[in-house]
């Protein structure tokens, strides 16, 4: 009996301790809930009604939250219905303990289009304001994140906004308020906070997966292969055998940027897997594939839960333990013994109820990672008072041809050995607390706290390369050629700043330098900072001042009308950049102090982070790259280009000092000049360490004297540039704008803070304009109900763009300067207006739209290049400019012409040419203009048919025909999407023959080849039209490895020359796809398709259509058949060799090969020849900047042609 009672208590315990295992945590997954289905939320509700949603549960939305295009504008028709969907969740626990996340997916990003940064934010916006506490939406301001959010005591989420990865526009970056704002920082940050985590379950949440069995990941069945047009329409059941596996085949090979198989992607799951993989205990939730599936294997715990409101097919692959195409979400519950469990939960086919398809263990992580063991009698660490080293190893002295193109820059200040004050952790200000890493590692700045609670950081003066040049040319440089060049900015710059900032009036931090030891306290973050000479400074501002970011400081002015700006101050700071130098002063790099007025907050701005100033290089590279970058001219003795020169800060300038007028300005300007004396800045240069004070201190003295005595005049010349155009921004509170004119007739602008009509007490903005110098005004009213007023003294020549905003506005404009109205036709609005107003009202909800960062620098280009070298032409050199534009909401640009000239000097020919591109001149419609004039051109004649030969005693140079010609065209370009336009318009040809310039060549007897004498030498004209279908979205212009270009053009041309009227009526169609499998891509295969067609009978030789190395097949002599139709096609391969990593000429080294293949069809002829042709070459891109290459190529008849060939991409 006893023995019995045994058995049964030993069976009986496990199932007591498992009731004891209670669930310490529970997250719920959903993914891609973003529409509404038959009316309803039908997972949400189910979730509500079958799920606690107590304190120990965290739902978490895995993005999409809304289709097609996240979040629109208010006044967009599809935002309501895109409310009801974010409400549903947002609403999930109304009242309930639950917390619920909110992530966003590729639809929330514009469904990853332009204007995606500008969606998120919106939507983020809406949540944040949504008045449910418990909800948060992660990553915040669009930024990448990772975030780190606790669950339980065991359990942490990890989330990363994965379009931010992928996103192929406008998105936040280095100049953002992001604590990550590179792939590289995000992946630092992340391999940080899963070092800190090692001993908790890590859910890791992104919306797109790394490996899936459903559409994205490439699966496709017979029916998308046979009835291809149902993945556009659900029952568009158009058979295409054959033809309709070109879409699926061609998508689970190459994919989209939102398919695993794209390289974008790929480049995605490589990094973050290099990271994601060393940690024991991680799980990754996602979204994005419509479907429900669990993968696992060794190294992958992966749940996709993305058919919140929609479904699509799924396989049941490899590794896959569950997979369905069913509406429904998962839930994933920790137990107290550090149980993770799975289960899935489906909906039924009316939508009604949710049942559990799926449950099990997913993981069990109580048992910790082994660690390394570390003998327990380690020697206590002993500090040194005193270390002697350099500021850094990485920049030695050059000599010769490197110093020429390198430079000498601050080598020196960087080599020398200083004497430094050893940094104990223990002992410095009391003794230092580590809080954590700033920005993640790649930054090298640690956070830590005293004994008082004050926070510092500790950070290394030598800088990421990624985050010092401008962003035109991060990444165009070999890794090491970018670090070198750090060596053009100044180590020790931060020591003399304070001083001068001092005097100037400026607030700043005082920093103190230190050599860090290889100290074990530093713990983890040791190997980054152990040996090196490192900056500490107290954090600029106490947590009791409330200071905000830039970014939060917009978000407020634009929320309310009682935050206003200490802008005179903002110029004082901005007098001591241009003083030293430091050009890189973007919204990223200030704080804002508040201070109560009674009315509202005042804000007084704290510059941050003087690592640029006395900026210098004296080497070659860094003067090209100025031509284009003039932040990189350096700090000098005299000031060069001023407007340029702050172009980092184009847009901080026209928003934080749009109050200024030249009184105020000049007044700051010269307190400015008096409160730094000379003696301030010998003061602050002898900060300086002595060994660095004895290398370039009296140089930096001397220039720092110089730039002082000139800078009153180049503040005036600042102020010029800035004030052309003078944007004032209202807030979504009511203003009233008011645009009167003194006794003078200048200008005035007055803005008030109203409540009712009559209400003009609170004054926010006050500004008196010179003529002479503000050529356009524009008003933005925001939210609320603005009033804009233009008194009828407001005369001259100033244009006033005045765009209302939501809110009921009203316009009274009875000035006589141009004014331009733009406001949403879907709203109540009063409008008054004088003969020179035009109103561009519109029901578009970007009516209304603001862009922070919309100024453009108009420029010149600096020449491009051409080079080359073949056979046939000999050497051939180009020539060009282009000059750009900019104007009021055109994009990506207003006005760009394009000169370019190309001389063939052994032939004595050239071509001049110039296209111009005019932008939304007639509504939405863009102006086109060509023209192309030639003397004589470079093209051959081998005679009609697909059977010419080259007659005995001749060769190939023989039948070259030395025509002149001009053509020109004037087209309407329509913009049907971003990468599809259709152009429309006339066009003109005329064509003129000399005999004395043909005699050595085949034209001297034009019967040989059917041609009359006659009409080959009688000067021609045709007039006509054409029109232009234009699909590009190749990737890179100047070495694309992904994309399409195809260009379609139908031209119909008359004669006009005597009594000849014929038509000649031409199809053209030519297509290049670029395709690789990696991000970079190693090897890349371009494939070049093209034919074309003349519809009559009778047509000039020069009109024929041929093939050859005309249409980039370099197996042939440029135009060597002709006929009146034509067929091509080319396949070529690029394989990246190696990269060239030397400081003089970095860049990226391959082979290619070819092949080539065309013919032509004349009537009466008969031939069914093809004509093959195939070689092979070598290309070497330096700098990311020149494309050259030399290739051999080999045909029937022309044995071998070898060419070298350049492509400058110089034109910006």
């Amino acid at each position: 009996m006893r023995f019995y009672l045994l058995i049964t208590v030993l069976l009986t315990c496990p199932k007591l301790f498992a009731q004891k295992d209670t669930v310490q945590s529970r997250i719920i997954l959903v993914g891609d809930a973003g529409a509404l289905v038959k009316g309803k939320s039908a997972v949400i509700d189910a979730i509500k009604r079958q799920m606690p949603l107590d304190k120990k549960t965290t739902v978490i939305f895995l993005g999409d939250n809304l289709y097609d295009i996240g979040l629109p504008d208010v006044y967009h028709k599809g935002y309501n219905e895109a409310k009801a969907a974010l409400d549903s969740q947002v609403t999930i626990a109304h009242g309930k303990d639950a917390k619920v996340l909110i992530i966003p997916g590729n639809h929330d990003w514009n469904n990853a289009g332009p204007g995606g940064e500008a969606a998120i934010q919106r939507q983020q916006l809406y949540v944040d304001y949504s008045g449910e506490k418990n909800v948060k939406f992660y990553p915040e301001g669009g930024c990448p994140g990772p975030v780190e959010v606790k669950i339980s005591e065991d359990v942490v989420m990890i989330i990363i906004d994965s379009q931010w990865w992928l996103h192929p526009f406008e998105k936040p970056g280095v100049e953002s308020d992001c604590d990550q704002k590179t792939q590289e920082q995000v992946l630092g940050e992340l391999e940080d906070l899963l070092s800190k985590n090692m001993n908790k379950l890590v859910i890791f949440a992104s919306h797109h997966p790394f490996k899936s069995n459903g559409v994205h990941g490439g699966y496709f069945t017979w029916k998308q292969h046979l009835f291809p047009f149902t993945e556009m329409r659900q029952n568009l059941y158009i058979p295409l055998p054959v033809i309709g596996s070109i879409y699926p085949i061609a998508r689970s090979v190459f994919g989209t940027p939102q398919d695993i198989p794209h390289p974008a992607y790929q480049n995605m799951i490589t990094k973050l897997n290099s990271v994601l993989d060393a940690h024991p205990h991680l799980v990754r939730v996602h979204g994005h594939e419509h479907n429900l599936q669990w993968i696992q294997n060794d190294s992958l715990a992966q749940l996709i839960t993305g058919s919140g409101c929609k479904t699509q097919r799924v396989s049941d692959g490899r590794d896959t333990k569950y997979t369905a195409r069913n509406l429904g979400f998962a839930v994933l519950e920790v137990s107290d013994h550090k149980t993770a469990k799975a289960t899935f939960y489906e909906m039924d086919a009316d939508l009604d109820s949710v049942q559990p398809s799926y449950s099990a263990r997913l993981m069990e992580f109580s048992k910790l990672p082994v660690l390394e063991k570390k003998d327990t009698t380690e020697a206590v660490f002993v500090y040194k008072d005193r270390a002697t080293a350099p500021a850094s190893l990485q920049y030695p002295p050059t000599h010769g041809f490197k110093r020429l193109m390198n430079g000498s820059n601050y080598r020196a200040e960087w080599s020398v050995p200083v004497d430094f004050k050893v940094f104990n952790i223990k002992k410095e200000k009391g003794g230092f607390k580590i809080m954590g890493v700033g920005g993640g590692k790649q930054t090298k700045s640690l956070q830590l706290e005293d004994k008082d609670g004050v926070e510092w950081v500790l950070r290394t003066i030598d800088k990421d390369p990624e985050l010092t040049l401008p962003e035109g040319l991060r990444g165009s440089f070999a890794q090491s050629i970018v670090q070198d060049i750090i060596s053009a900015s100044h180590p020790y710059a931060p020591l003399a700043v304070p001083d001068l900032a001092d005097a100037a009036g400026v607030m700043a931090p005082r920093p103190e330098f230190f050599y860090v030891p290889d100290d074990p306290a530093l713990g983890y973050y040791r190997p980054y900072f152990a040996s090196k000479i490192c900056m500490l400074e107290k954090k600029e501002l106490s947590k009791s001042l409330d200071s905000k970011s830039s970014e939060k400081l917009f978000n407020k002015m634009r929320e309310d009308n009682d935050q206003t700006v200490d802008q005179a101050q903002v110029l004082n700071a901005r007098l001591l950049d241009m003083l030293v130098g430091d050009w890189d002063r973007h919204f990223g790099q200030w704080r804002w102090i508040p201070t109560d007025t009674g009315k509202g907050k005042y804000f007084i701005p704290v510059p941050r982070d003087r690592d640029q100033a006395f900026s210098w290089s004296n080497g070659m590279l860094v003067k090209a790259a100025s031509r284009r970058f003039d932040v990189l001219k350096g700090f000098r003795r005299e000031f060069d280009d001023i407007n340029e020169w702050n172009s980092t800060a184009k847009d901080f300038d026209r928003y934080f000092m749009n109050q200024l007028d030249w009184h105020t300005w000049d007044s700051v300007t010269n307190a400015f000049y008096r409160n730094v004396d000379s003696a301030d800045i010998v003061k602050a240069v002898k900060k300086f360490p002595a060994e660095v004070y004895a290398i370039d201190g009296e140089v930096i003295t001397d220039k720092l004297m110089n730039r002082r005595a000139t800078i009153r005049k180049e503040s005036e010349k600042y102020y010029k540039f800035i004030s052309e155009t003078v944007t004032v921004l209202g807030s979504n509170k009511n203003e009233f704008f008011h645009l009167s004119a003194d006794d003078m007739g200048n200008p005035k602008l007055e803005v008030y803070a109203y409540k009712d009509n009559s209400d003009t007490s609170f004054l926010m903005y006050q500004r008196l304009f010179d003529p002479a110098i503000t050529k356009e005004l524009r008003l933005f009213g925001f939210g609320g109900d603005d009033m804009f007023r233009v008194e009828d003294q407001v005369k001259g020549k100033l244009k006033v763009r005045i765009i209302g905003g939501r809110g009921e506005d009203s316009f009274v404009v009875n000035g006589s300067v141009r004014t331009y109205l733009y406001d949403n036709t879907n709203e109540k609005t009063g409008v008054v207006t004088g003969p020179r107003t035009r109103k561009k009202f519109s029901a578009d909800a970007d009516v209304n739209n603001y862009e922070l960062d919309n100024y453009k620098y108009s420029n010149f280009s600096y020449p491009t290049l051409a080079l080359g070298y073949n056979g046939v032409d000999g050497v051939f050199v180009g020539t060009g400019f282009s000059i750009r534009t900019h104007g009021f909401r055109k994009e990506p640009f207003s006005t760009e012409h394009k000169f370019a000239g190309l001389f063939a000097l052994g032939q004595r020919a050239h071509t001049v040419k110039y296209s111009g591109e005019f932008i939304r001149v007639f509504g939405k419609n863009d102006v086109l203009v060509n023209a192309r004039y030639a003397h004589p051109g470079l093209n051959f004649f081998f005679g009609f048919g697909n059977k010419t030969k080259i007659a005995d005693g001749l060769d190939g140079d023989d039948y070259r025909v030395r025509y002149n010609y001009l053509d020109a065209d004037v087209l309407i370009r329509h913009r049907v999407a971003r990468i599809f336009s259709i152009s429309v318009g006339p066009t003109v040809f005329h064509y003129w023959n000399r005999f004395k310039d043909n005699t050595k060549y085949v034209l001297s007897t034009p019967e040989a080849l059917g041609l009359d004498s006659a009409s080959v030498f009688s000067p021609k004209t045709y007039i006509g039209g054409k029109i232009l279908f234009d699909l590009n979205n190749i990737n890179n212009p100047l070495f694309p490895t992904r994309g399409i270009s195809w260009r379609t053009q139908f031209s119909s041309l008359h004669s006009i020359h005597g009594n000849d009227t014929r038509a000649v009526n031409k199809l053209e169609s030519d297509l290049v796809v670029y395709a690789s499998l990696r991000d970079p891509a190693r090897v890349v295969t371009v494939l070049r398709l093209g034919a074309g067609h003349i519809f009559e009978n009778t047509y000039e030789f020069f009109q024929a259509m041929s093939f050859g190395s005309n249409r980039d097949l370099r197996g042939f002599r440029r135009n060597r058949y002709s006929g009146s139709t034509m067929a091509y096609g080319s396949l070529e391969f690029r394989v990246k060799m190696f990269d060239i990593k030397n400081s003089v000429l970095p860049g990226q080294v391959g082979l290619l090969t070819f092949g080539d293949l065309g013919r032509v069809w004349y009537r009466p002829e008969s031939s069914k020849a093809w004509h093959p042709a195939f070689g092979g070459g070598v290309y070497f891109i330096p700098f990311n900047m020149v494309f050259l290459s030399a290739g051999l190529a080999k045909s029937d008849e022309l044995l071998f042609n070898i060419s070298i060939g350049t492509k400058l991409n110089v034109t910006f």
